[in-house]
């Protein structure tokens, strides 16, 4: 049961470090804008460059979190074959990286070509809707596929925490596939909500914000009790 165990520590020592990862990149990168906009009162602001280091630090913080938990999950299909979906999940969160970063890449640099045009020195907050093309759909294709391989994932776990009569790890898990439904389902739309750069409605934005905000509060709440019962079932199974 060693096996097992350290099986559970590596998944959670994954997702915890994907969530500080993803934490510290966010704080990073909206602080900049912050201050960005405090020295810039036009609303001008340079973030190119920051969002592509954003996208190659997130790459990396994927990759490093699919190999642990492909790790993990197959030291946990000792207890049975179930638990080799989350190595599936695993792969596929690895599989959807190259479409997620195409879409990131061109997404970015239509906001660098909306400027350029109209030579206005560096990024204007206006140009955040982009027009909607083959590489807008590979994007919100990777998303898709990112949110099955983080679904299999947790609902791995929600097995593993049931199998257990761990309460913690259940509800996190259940916590967690809502809010990622939720906030995921939301970010992979929202690049494909514009079919010109002046078909703008707040209102439905808002409502996506909105959606987002409370799609990731619950996902982090989910994983903060996944942490926490996977610590506690880790203890269990190596007793």
């Amino acid at each position: 049961m060693e096996m097992v165990g350290n099986g559970v520590i590596m998944v959670r020592n994954a997702i915890l470090i994907y969530l500080l990862g993803t934490i510290l990149l966010v704080i990073v990168l909206v602080g900049y804008i912050a201050s960005s906009i405090v020295n810039k009162p036009q609303y001008y602001i340079n973030i190119e460059g920051p969002l592509y280091v954003a996208l190659a630090v997130n790459s990396l913080l994927v990759v490093i979190v699919s190999i642990l938990e492909y790790i993990g999950f197959r030291q946990l299909s000792n207890l049975g074959s179930v638990y080799r979906f989350g190595v599936y999940g695993a792969v596929l969160q690895l599989v959807s990286l190259p479409f997620s970063i195409v879409g990131a890449v061109y997404y970015i640099q239509t906001l660098e070509n909306s400027y350029k045009v109209s030579n206005i020195p560096g990024f204007m907050m206006q140009a955040l809707p982009v027009k909607v093309n083959s590489l807008t759909y590979l994007g919100a294709a990777g998303s898709l596929i990112n949110l099955v391989g983080w679904l299999l994932v947790f609902v791995v776990l929600y097995k593993l925490g049931s199998d257990n009569g761990n309460s913690i790890v259940k509800t996190g898990s259940l916590a967690t596939i809502i809010g990622l439904i939720l906030a995921i389902s939301v970010v992979s739309y929202v690049p494909m909500i514009y079919s010109s750069y002046n078909a703008i409605n707040t209102t439905f934005i808002l409502l996506l914000f909105m959606f987002l905000v409370i799609g990731g509060l619950i996902v982090f709440i989910g994983i903060i009790m996944l942490l926490v019962g996977l610590t506690s079932l880790a203890r269990t199974i190596t007793r």
